[in-house]
């Protein structure tokens, strides 16, 4: 693990959304870490992040001393039902040259931070089940086994599992 000290951890302007569009669309195309087909665009997710913006949920990014987006971690609402509100699913990802050196640690130490200071009760990740490095570090971050969906997604031609894992931020 490399060290995190000199990373800055900060809310995504637009002048990130290229690099955010460059690590989702290598996700697209090789990894099952998205179950995704079509890349995305720099309109797509400016409009994205505006969106998120608005609607009072952040954009993290992990940016590197010389200057590089190097992940990014986001939340949105889990389910569109006014029961659910104090419940987010969230995402991280990270770009590939920058991997395995701590970075998701650090994003999603900020990300669970932010959560506690801004009334989340309950943190879901949706992960694809082989995700092996994903799933582990969620469990360093206490997420819990919340539940398995079976061959509920698809991509490369074989049907995946749907891992949910969650952490309940704050005791009420």
């Amino acid at each position: 693990m490399a060290d995190t000290a000199s990373l800055l951890i900060r809310d995504a302007t637009d002048a990130d959304i290229p690099a955010i569009v460059e690590i989702v669309n290598h996700a697209i195309r090789n990894s099952t870490s998205m179950w995704e087909t079509h890349e995305t665009t720099i309109a797509a997710r400016l409009e994205w992040l505006h969106s998120s913006q608005a609607s009072g949920f952040p954009v993290l990014v992990a940016e590197t001393p010389d200057g590089h987006v190097a992940g990014y971690s986001s939340w949105k609402t889990f389910r569109p039902f006014s029961g659910y509100r104090h419940t987010v699913e969230h995402s991280l990802y990270i770009a590939p040259a920058y991997k395995r050196r701590g970075i998701g640690s650090a994003l999603l130490q900020a990300l669970c931070d932010r959560a506690k200071t801004e009334g989340v009760h309950v943190m879901i990740a949706g992960i694809t089940s082989t995700n092996i490095a994903s799933r582990k570090l969620h469990e360093r971050f206490g997420f819990q086994h919340g539940g398995l969906l079976p061959e509920c997604g698809t991509k490369y031609g074989r049907w995946m599992d749907l891992l949910f894992l969650y952490r309940i931020m704050s005791v009420s």
